[in-house]
């Protein structure tokens, strides 16, 4: 079964913003992160188990190639998995599980 990716509006934004940074760095870059953001979701929604609970809830997969982390709960009556951030790993590390 897939479940269906329902991302917080901060997470969006997040996306949009290092998308927008990696592209102003280097045309095409922007593309590649979303290719892999893309291709991470895909693999949570059809497996949303497989990444380790790290809080709570809350798990974490990581985004090859790109120094993120998607972290996600799974609400399984509603077969949806819910994406809190799109978290850059240099950020404070505190922050991740606040939403």
């Amino acid at each position: 079964m897939t479940y269906t990716i329902d991302l917080h509006p901060e997470a969006i934004r997040e996306i949009n913003d290092s998308y927008q940074w990696y592209e102003d760095r280097l045309e095409g870059l922007g593309h590649r992160f979303m290719d892999a953001v893309d291709k991470q979701l895909s693999s949570i929604a059809r497996h949303p188990e497989l990444y380790a609970k790290k809080k709570g809830n809350y798990r974490e997969s990581l985004v090859k190639g790109f120094p993120f982390a998607i972290i996600y709960e799974i609400l399984p009556k509603q077969e949806v998995v819910f994406v809190s951030y799109v978290f850059h790993s240099k950020r404070n590390p505190r922050l991740k599980y606040k939403r």
